[in-house]
């Protein structure tokens, strides 16, 4: 059970929602999340997104959210990729702030409503990141991995590489993941260095397997040839999750993001 001061640390995440929502409810960026939200909600979606999921995702990426609507000046981005797209309201708010060709895999086929992806251009394909050859021969100006590294079965650093290639000169990568020292090291690996290199011999599962916080995030980014442009801590929905914006090594400098 969770002892008192992640007790009262959770219920101050809760209130702290609330407060949130009222205070920046008249913000552009947060306006066409909840636009996307309604889409997706009214396309007969799985029936998780309604019941809970709506309510909570936004305090999972609420950073990576408000960069990619105060970058869109300087983003121009042609393509966008959501790697683990599950509903697609990232998918969705990108092609509607950014105007981009957006592309979205997922491992798990019935979280995207093909009516939604047809409606709105996606190319969808079912994929499995780690494993799988990438279905598609382009690069893209921005991809979305919110959500995901944590269900990575295998030791994430090739398939950071994989996706450093798939990113464009100038691109930027977005990582959303839940931040280890608040969640604990729940999963099967305490670290990620207990892990094994991505093969089919393993049978693959969709959990948890291994958290990180952000001294880890860095040394796996780092490792796969990418560095952190700027991160923040985004609430979570009981404990708080790590943002972060990610470029390749030796890209030039553009406009900052605004955070840490």
């Amino acid at each position: 059970m969770a002892d008192l001061g992640t007790k009262i640390r959770r219920r101050v995440h809760r209130q702290f929602k609330h407060v949130f929502l009222i205070r920046h409810a008249r913000q552009a960026w947060l306006r066409e999340v909840f636009r996307c939200q309604k889409e997706i909600a009214a396309s007969n979606p799985h029936p998780h997104y309604p019941r809970a999921y709506r309510g909570e995702e936004i305090f999972y990426w609420l950073h990576i959210a408000k960069w990619i609507y105060e970058q869109r000046d300087h983003d121009h981005a042609r393509k966008c990729l959501d790697i683990g797209c599950a509903y697609g309201t990232l998918a969705l708010y990108c092609r509607r702030v950014l105007g981009c060709q957006t592309y979205c895999t997922d491992l798990i086929p019935n979280y995207m409503n093909p009516s939604l992806a047809a409606s709105n251009g996606f190319v969808f394909r079912v994929n499995n990141i780690e494993l799988d050859p990438f279905p598609w021969k382009t690069s893209f100006d921005l991809i979305l991995l919110t959500e995901l590294i944590e269900h990575f079965n295998f030791h994430p650093v090739p398939t950071l590489e994989k996706i450093r290639g798939l990113l464009a000169p100038g691109g930027r990568l977005y990582i959303s993941t839940p931040d280890a020292l608040r969640w604990g090291r729940e999963g099967h690996y305490p670290t990620y260095r207990s892990m094994p290199l991505p093969t089919r011999d393993t049978p693959y599962v969709d959990r948890h397997v291994c958290l990180y916080d952000e001294a880890e995030v860095r040394e796996i980014v780092d490792a796969a040839g990418l560095r952190v442009v700027t991160w923040d801590y985004s609430p979570g929905v009981e404990e708080r999750h790590l943002n972060m914006v990610i470029a390749r090594v030796g890209d030039g400098e553009r406009a900052p993001d605004s955070g840490r």
